[in-house]
């Protein structure tokens, strides 16, 4: 975990002094520590900030720490410029390690309460966030995780949208930073030819698994291998992250929640960067 904390502490803190983030003078506990905490937290304890702190408390991770409820006011308190940044300076790092330029994007979703409390939420209470969940074949309240990964299941994109907006919409909106002559994987819900002839236009070849039905652009036997076994990565990336959220997410408000989900999948692209890959 010292190994964990310190990459975490060290990328955190070169991110905010990029973006001039400074820390308040009579501040306890900088920045790039709240972050690592947060991290930390996803990473190890299914995002409990309580029992995070004790065993930071217990480990000496940090100088000084701060009680519960100011720590979780910092978290919150964190810009979502600087949590961004903190991803997209990773996804750099993936990007140029991607030697065959290979990606693939999927969704995943992210429930916010059990469906039979759906009706009593006092969140996301939009309509927009009641969506359908076709591999577990129920609909969910929550938002939905659409991520490119690379060929080695590194993320290098992500956005986090209700759950009811299509895949192929929020695909449209990606800016998707794939090198030219890229092959980008993706699965029957992303089927659209229109898409396919902008991305070709851009030098990005675009696989979206068409199915034994398919009577247009039809693919042999073999490219449709290649896709279903690209698409593995993918699904291996999505459980490694959902693995790290506990049974029942603990948050009092919308941003709470985003940030929770934030910093798990953090918490997993930074595993990438220990020596020891820390699963």
């Amino acid at each position: 975990m010292n190994d964990y904390a310190t990459t975490v502490y060290v990328i955190s803190d070169e991110v905010l002094r990029a973006l001039k983030i400074n820390d308040a003078p009579q501040s306890h506990m900088s920045n790039a520590e709240v972050i690592t905490f947060a991290v930390i937290s996803a990473k190890f304890f299914y995002n409990n900030f309580k029992k995070a702190r004790f065993f930071c408390k217990e480990l000496k991770l940090f100088k000084r720490i701060l009680s519960n409820s100011p720590l979780n006011r910092r978290i919150h308190a964190i810009s979502w410029d600087a949590w961004n940044a903190i991803f997209r300076y990773l996804a750099l790092l993936f990007v140029k390690e991607n030697s065959q330029d290979e990606s693939i994007v999927d969704s995943f979703p992210v429930s916010c309460c059990e469906k039979n409390r759906i009706d009593q939420r006092r969140i996301f209470l939009q309509k927009s966030y009641i969506g359908y969940a076709p591999s577990k074949k129920r609909y969910f309240c929550g938002i939905k995780v659409h991520m490119v990964v690379t060929k080695d299941g590194k993320p290098v994109e992500f956005q986090l949208r209700p759950g009811s907006e299509s895949d192929l919409n929020v695909l449209w909106q990606l800016e998707l930073d794939i090198p030219v002559n890229a092959k980008l994987f993706a699965d029957g819900a992303y089927n659209c030819f229109e898409l396919e002839d902008v991305f070709l236009d851009q030098g990005i070849k675009f696989y979206p698994k068409r199915g034994s039905n398919s009577k247009n652009r039809k693919r042999s036997d073999v490219e449709e291998k290649e896709i279903s076994s690209k698409r593995q990565i993918v699904e291996t990336a999505f459980s490694c992250i959902t693995d790290l959220f506990p049974r029942n997410l603990r948050f009092c408000t919308e941003n709470g929640f985003l940030v929770k989900v934030h910093c798990s999948i953090l918490a997993y692209s930074m595993s990438f960067l220990c020596t020891n890959n820390l699963n």
